[in-house]
């Protein structure tokens, strides 16, 4: 029982150092696109800020329903991204320059 009493203070004094140095996200620009626009989602577009073209569909021949989630996986270290949806309407929208190493979901309402 002595021996614990001495070590709580310790691990007490350690936690948060261990805290501070753990990355949350670091370098991950992967993310979670959850659709709650009440719409269909045809095509999903995502590359890096610095490429002038937006690159193939995500989707391919799916679609993204309301209410459901597709994860978008991206290669550690490209972190500020460019984002284009185009719904079933045929209507896009655009969030350019999005820091995704920041975040894990990004909710289209």
């Amino acid at each position: 029982m002595t021996l614990l009493r001495r070590l709580l203070p310790i691990a007490a004094l350690a936690l948060p150092l261990l805290a501070a140095t753990a990355p949350a996200k670091a370098q991950d620009p992967s993310f979670r696109l959850n659709n709650s626009t009440g719409q269909t989602i045809n095509e999903v577009y995502v590359s890096s800020s610095q490429q002038r073209d937006w690159g193939a569909d995500l989707l391919g021949a799916d679609v993204l329903l309301n209410g459901n989630t597709l994860t978008i996986r991206i290669r550690d270290g490209q972190c500020l991204n460019d984002i284009r949806v185009i719904y079933a309407s045929g209507r896009s929208q655009e969030w350019l320059q999005r820091n995704t190493c920041q975040i894990t979901d990004i909710n289209i309402n």
